[in-house]
């Protein structure tokens, strides 16, 4: 099985952005095409460090994990993700995300 962990706030930022790159830095749509377009292809199993970050905006998560959630199916998603927080309320917010993704 290859596995890749990918830590947040050490590979992309400690400040988030919203949504869309064209609204902001450090965006959504820039870590999902810089991180994880090409790395749901070439991995089984990718494990997102959450800690270290001052904060995740809602669209940011929406426009990363979301919007790889309706791509991929629910169950793809839950098997290929792993999240890490010691704080439960990021990781509550991507599972309801991704509980109430319909397919794209």
């Amino acid at each position: 099985m290859k596995e890749l962990t990918i830590n947040i706030s050490k590979e992309f930022s400690k400040y988030i952005g919203g949504r869309e790159r064209r609204i902001c830095d450090f965006s959504g749509e820039e870590f999902r095409e810089k991180f994880l377009e090409q790395n749901i292809r070439e991995y089984d199993h990718i494990i997102i460090e959450l800690d270290g970050v001052l904060g995740y905006p809602i669209d940011f998560l929406d426009e990363t994990f979301g919007k790889i959630a309706r791509r991929l199916g629910k169950k793809k998603f839950k098997e290929l993700f792993t999240f890490v927080s010691n704080h439960n309320f990021v990781t509550d917010r991507i599972d309801f995300m991704v509980k109430h993704a319909g397919k794209e």
